[in-house]
């Protein structure tokens, strides 16, 4: 996706967990995090990702995009599990069909999009290291 692009539907899950926990009204900016429960990076990142949802509250609304990398990553019960032990409270969206990955290009996990109010991609980078410049980005769109 290039810089500007607007935000693609997050529709087409298998199913959305914790659907409820989104702060879309008040939201400056969107995080939308690809991650996978085979990804031992995906867990530490989710962890940062904590302390973000803590800095910005209801000024960031973050959707998590489990996409399935084993076998063992389609199963909505060990998907389920994952999410409880990691404690995520954030909408969970299971891509098992890729229809959400297919739409914004992704390919990698941990893999990190942020958009601003007006749903335009200001900032795209995979891997884990992209969480060093996520509250800086962050921080310059909300303002």
């Amino acid at each position: 996706m290039r810089i500007r692009t607007l935000m693609p539907s997050l529709s087409g899950a298998t199913k959305i967990i914790n659907r409820k926990n989104t702060y879309e009204e008040d939201a400056k900016a969107t995080l939308v995090y690809f991650w996978s429960m085979s990804c031992s990076e995906c867990a530490n990142s989710i962890k940062n990702l904590k302390e973000l949802e803590r800095i910005f509250g209801n000024r960031l609304a973050v959707h998590a995009i489990h996409m399935p990398r084993e076998k063992s990553d389609y199963s909505e019960a060990l998907v389920k599990e994952k999410i409880m032990q990691l404690e995520i409270i954030y909408p969970v969206y299971l891509d098992n069909e890729l229809k959400i990955s297919d739409r914004f290009g992704n390919q990698f996990v941990p893999a990190y999009y942020i958009f601003d109010e007006q749903q335009q991609l200001r900032f795209y980078k995979s891997g884990y290291s992209a969480l060093k410049l996520l509250q800086q980005k962050i921080e310059r769109i909300i303002k």
